[in-house]
């Protein structure tokens, strides 16, 4: 007779799991109110959270701040949390133009970090071996036993993976080949996926009402957070309520498709006025060289040394800052564009943040870009767009998010 149920094994995993998400979401918290929160007994809870600091995963902080309009009579709530420092995170983003990794605790707080430029030169084998020998010493200077490492995860960008023999299976992304060669090298376990989700997972805000420093912003619920990254190509993700949304796992750069200028621009394969024509890295670029000379733009001329190549994103808001009409027309056009890619998402996505990354934009810029979203679509839309915490040498985080949810918050600390 076939047996069916769980185990006790995965029910005591189970149980921890659930607890560790309460606490991740709602901590500091007291065993009082994850009992609430899982609708399990105090009894239960008690039983599970003592073993888990006897293990050294979770730790007491002392009692909660008292409530003078709630006070009651009786002992004082004792807060308990996540230990940070029991278990650590390797982590690693390749992307077009470096590799990125470092060294974590549970909270993503960085303790060591490198990275590696790499261009069309620079071979699988380079970067592989790049990842082995920076993993095999920071855990050396950390003086971590490979047990106190709960992996190491690899993030790689889409515009990547040909180069590092990354490729689908069975419409799933097929990693075995690339993880057993990082494999060989390092002892511990090695985790890879899409470096865009992995940097959206990274960047969500676990904690309800942990948004930006402002607690009631949404007033203590999860929300669903859309991630766009600029690089080589404009890929989207979708964190809904703290998990990615399996939609874009993979084909995250399905977001290129989109129609943000209808009947504009061309490009093969792709549906006239569609980001990668239109708001791409390669499309802006050449917006600005359409207009480009010593002639119609001067001042941006003047800025370059009249060097095409010398265009970048300070030397164009530097021109649209000191008056160059031709430059800021096609700034305003962008942002224009932009602005109703940020919309329909919002909308579509039911996303209550959209987070800008790799965008190279200073407060002072972003601010410019802002005050245009507003005069678009108004506050309420253009609120929701921040800059993404995740920039250059901390991609690796991304990294580190993956292990730590799989080895250590889906493991129930295990």
């Amino acid at each position: 007779m076939e047996k069916r149920g769980i185990s006790k094994l995965d029910l005591k995993r189970r149980n921890r799991m659930q607890i560790l998400r309460v606490i991740r979401e709602s901590g500091p918290i007291s065993r009082v109110d994850v009992a609430s929160a899982l609708e399990i007994t105090r009894a239960a809870v008690t039983i599970i959270t003592n073993e888990m600091i006897e293990e050294g995963v979770l730790v007491e902080i002392g009692e909660a701040p008292i409530n003078a309009e709630k006070l009651q009579k009786g002992r004082r709530k004792i807060l308990i949390d996540i230990n940070v420092n029991s278990r650590f995170a390797l982590g690693a983003t390749v992307d077009e133009k470096e590799v990125s990794i470092g060294l974590t605790n549970l909270n993503a707080d960085v303790l060591d970090k490198s990275s590696m430029v790499i261009d069309e030169r620079t071979t699988s084998k380079d970067i592989i071996s790049f990842i082995i020998q920076k993993s095999n010493e920071m855990m050396e200077n950390a003086c971590l036993s490979k047990d106190k490492v709960i992996g190491l995860g690899i993030g790689v960008v889409p515009s990547m993976w040909g180069k590092l023999k990354i490729f689908y299976k069975d419409g799933v992304l097929d990693f075995s080949n690339f993880i057993d060669k990082v494999s060989s090298g390092v002892e511990i376990d090695v985790r890879c996926g899409n470096a865009i989700g992995l940097m959206a997972l990274a960047s969500n805000d676990f904690r309800t009402g942990n948004n930006n420093g402002h607690p009631s912003m949404y007033n203590g619920t999860q929300i669903n957070q859309a991630f766009l990254h600029n690089g080589n190509q404009v890929n989207l993700a979708i964190v809904n309520k703290n998990f990615l949304s399996p939609d874009y796992v993979s084909y995250t750069y399905m977001i290129e498709k989109y129609i943000v200028n209808p009947g504009g621009k061309s490009y093969e394969g792709y549906p006239d006025g569609s980001v990668k024509a239109e708001i791409s890295r390669t499309a802006m670029i050449n917006s600005i060289l359409e207009i480009f000379s010593k002639d119609k733009t001067p001042v941006l001329y003047e800025l370059t040394e009249g060097d095409k190549s010398k265009i970048n994103m300070d030397n164009v808001f530097m021109a649209l800052m000191r008056g160059e009409e031709p430059v800021k027309n096609v700034v305003d056009n962008i942002i224009c564009k932009y602005t109703m890619l940020i919309n329909n998402i919002a909308i579509s996505h039911f996303a209550q943040k959209i987070i800008l990354h790799n965008y190279k934009l200073n407060e002072k810029q972003f601010d410019y870009v802002k005050r245009e979203m507003i005069r678009l679509v108004g506050e309420e839309i253009a609120d929701r767009v921040v800059l993404s915490k995740l920039e250059g040498k901390n991609d690796f985080i991304g990294g580190c998010a993956l292990v730590i949810m799989d080895n250590f918050y889906t493991r129930g600390g295990m």
